[in-house]
């Protein structure tokens, strides 16, 4: 009789191909791809892959093919397998198969895909890949996040960017942000852009235990949200007639 988590690994392994992409029919389709001054920002970063291996504490990276690590992280979705269990793995023999067979996975999405969509895009692409004699089964965790970017030459990033200069005395360059929140629904709800502005370094280890603030960074960034609110007032408000 066939093996539950055999199976389930054969599934898994099929959900990329040899370059790293994603498999699933449809799960690339609507995203929006990195344009070239986008590219050309993220290159002028002082990024260095050897560090960012170290603090990720491995030896190699992986992804697409045809994208930097910066733009795999930044700009391109993931599928990515959290974790495995099922059959039995106590001590001594036990040559056994196992009934069930679990995994959980998760979805990094990006500008141009929506959560329902997805979903269901990865409950047909299981089903269609589930062998004889296995029944499949799909819970999802919640209706998911959807994705928000603003745009580069939206006035009110521009804002931020001559703000950040501004408190920095040095030009602020871009970086894209992963996260699970609101952002895209804020932007609909009230028609108006979500911007960032951040004050955060690599080793403050946010949401850890032991998580950090520089306090002269922190000062930094708020003078610089004081400067945004004179740039934007200037940028959106009307002076009185």
């Amino acid at each position: 009789m066939p093996n539950p988590l055999t199976e389930l690994a054969r599934v898994l392994g099929r959900m990329h191909d040899d370059d790293g992409h994603v498999t699933i029919p449809g799960f690339y389709d609507g995203v929006v791809e990195l344009g070239d001054r986008e590219r050309a920002l993220m290159a002028l970063l002082p990024f260095d892959e050897a560090t960012f291996l170290a603090d990720a504490q491995s030896t190699a990276t992986w992804g697409e093919g045809g994208f930097s690590t910066l733009e795999r992280i930044w700009a391109r979705p993931t599928a990515e397998v959290n974790g495995m269990w099922g059959g039995y793995s106590g001590p001594g023999h036990k040559t056994i198969v196992p009934a069930h067979a679990h995994a959980k996975v998760s979805f990094r999405l990006v500008a141009g895909q929506e959560p329902a969509r997805v979903q269901q895009l990865v409950r047909d692409w299981v089903a269609e890949q589930t062998p004889a004699g296995i029944t499949s089964e799909i819970e999802l965790y919640g209706a998911g996040v959807r994705p928000c970017l603003t745009p580069l030459d939206h006035p009110a990033l521009q804002a931020v960017q001559r703000s950040m200069s501004r408190a920095f005395e040095a030009e602020a360059l871009y970086t894209r942000e992963g996260g699970s929140g609101p952002e895209a629904d804020l932007a609909e709800v009230t028609g108006a852009p979500v911007v960032f502005l951040g004050v955060g370094i690599p080793d403050d280890r946010i949401h850890a235990p032991n998580e950090k603030v520089e306090i002269p960074l922190l000062l930094k960034g708020a003078e610089a949200i004081a400067y945004l609110w004179e740039d934007l007032a200037r940028t959106y408000v009307s002076p009185p007639r």
